[in-house]
């Protein structure tokens, strides 16, 4: 329960400040902090980033997406996006990468990930995010929620 209730004031909060904000391009890089909610999981304080790594095209770009999860330990996720513009404001993104969870077991473990990048001003980033985990024996799927500075 304590998961939804995260889910929709995350939802709600964004709505609120796209209805207030002028929306802006997504910029190159962001840092920026907020909640992961997975169905495996607890809800999470996550620390969130991205940096644009090449240009592929007038409207596609390949960024590094590294994150923090803290939970009961700590968890380095390292994923890689092809980022598509589909206006000024709105960057969907997919892609593949590794996380590190630092639970007992040190393991590397590979991800894939989806999301949507929102620049609600000029400064501001919210991006929300899916990922599966492929840990041994099992999958771990989640979501995550952040506001972002953009600079």
């Amino acid at each position: 329960m304590m998961k939804l209730n995260v889910a929709l004031l995350s939802a709600a909060v964004v709505s609120a400040m796209a209805s207030q904000a002028q929306a802006q391009q997504v910029p190159d890089y962001y840092v920026g902090a907020g909640v992961r909610a997975g169905f495996n999981d607890d809800t999470s304080f996550v620390i969130d980033s991205k940096a644009k790594a090449v240009e592929l095209g007038d409207r596609t770009t390949l960024s590094v997406r590294p994150s923090l999860v803290f939970d009961s330990s700590t968890e380095l996720r390292l994923p890689i996006s092809v980022d598509y513009a589909l206006d000024q404001a709105l960057y969907p993104y997919a892609g593949a990468g590794v996380a590190y969870n630092a639970d007992g077991r040190s393991a590397i473990d590979p991800m894939i990930t989806a999301g949507l990048d929102w620049g609600i001003t000029r400064s501001v980033v919210v991006d929300i995010n899916g990922s599966i985990l492929f840990k041994p024996g099992a999958t771990d799927t989640e979501i995550t929620a952040t506001v972002n500075y953009a600079f």
